[in-house]
């Protein structure tokens, strides 16, 4: 059965950050180091050539058990979280070929005094596939 490809971008950025897709925030320390890939509904506008652009924004969300009880150093220790989430998106910002591009659109930091660090980034993916078709990448 064929992949669309919005859905192998998807496992790309996923295999990427080292995340898992879309599971709910863990409660227990237990569960951390974590990261987490969220995808929301994507745009997309067809051009007179038989192509369809499309945009998916994606969030991803990194979260571990601080070193600190130190709040100053917990906010570093969130802030180089966000830092690695921005440099490993754009390791490869066509995923293997998949996109046409990547922007960062934005990001924060929480800290939970004692317990936990957490850095969020938010991204659009551009690709495009042949009109009417996400399965298949025009490769004019």
């Amino acid at each position: 059965m064929p992949v669309s490809i919005r859905e192998q971008l998807i496992q790309k950025i996923t295999e990427t950050v080292g995340g898992l897709y879309d599971i709910p925030a863990p409660t227990d320390e237990r569960e951390y180091p974590v990261t987490i890939v969220r995808d929301l509904p994507e745009v997309a506008a067809d051009d007179q050539y038989g192509v369809s652009n499309r945009e998916i924004p994606v969030a991803i969300g990194r979260g571990a058990v601080s070193a600190s009880t130190v709040r100053a150093e917990q906010r570093a220790e969130a802030n180089e979280l966000l830092a690695e989430l921005v440099t490993e998106m754009f390791a490869d910002e066509s995923f293997a070929s998949l996109a046409d591009g990547l922007e960062y659109t934005g990001g924060g930091i929480q800290v939970e005094v004692g317990k936990f660090v957490i850095a969020e980034a938010q991204f659009i993916v551009r690709y495009h596939t042949v009109r009417g078709d996400p399965y298949t990448i025009d490769e004019d």
